[in-house]
């Protein structure tokens, strides 16, 4: 994963990710999200670096549909669905999203090796906490 910085939208396989979901058609876009959270989910504590980025900006879009606003900074934020109703966000997706999240802070995850004792580690699983904890507190 080849990461600029530690926002959701701001590493390789995030960007190109976004750039998938784009490209998507829109009826087929939730089924996307739900996938890439599933793998996240199925995988576990075993999820690979590039998932876990996959997973961290679905979760992201996932909060970004349920309140209509962009979670990130990044201008590779999925905006786009900004205002649609591309992602209708269910309760189980919801779910979906925190466990993927939940994956990607196992202890001993691909994903918090990658950031241990990093100058940016705290920020990074604040990033994650901030999200999951939003997406626990959205209403649907």
């Amino acid at each position: 994963m080849a990461t600029w910085q530690f926002g959701p939208f701001d590493n390789d396989d995030a960007v190109e990710w976004c750039g998938t979901l784009e490209n998507t058609a829109p009826d087929q876009r939730v089924h996307l999200v739900r996938r890439t959270l599933s793998t996240a989910v199925s995988a576990g504590r075993t999820l690979a670096v590039d998932d876990a980025a996959r997973a961290i900006a679905a979760a992201a879009t996932v909060l970004q549909s349920v309140s209509g606003m962009s979670t990130a900074d990044s201008p590779y934020a999925p905006r786009f669905l900004t205002g649609t109703e591309d992602l209708l966000v269910t309760p189980s997706l919801r779910d979906l999203a925190m466990g993927a999240l939940d994956a990607v802070l196992a202890d001993g995850s691909a994903w918090r090796l990658r950031w241990a004792e990093d100058v940016e580690e705290e920020e990074a699983l604040a990033v994650i906490d901030q999200l999951h904890s939003r997406l626990a507190n959205a209403p649907l």
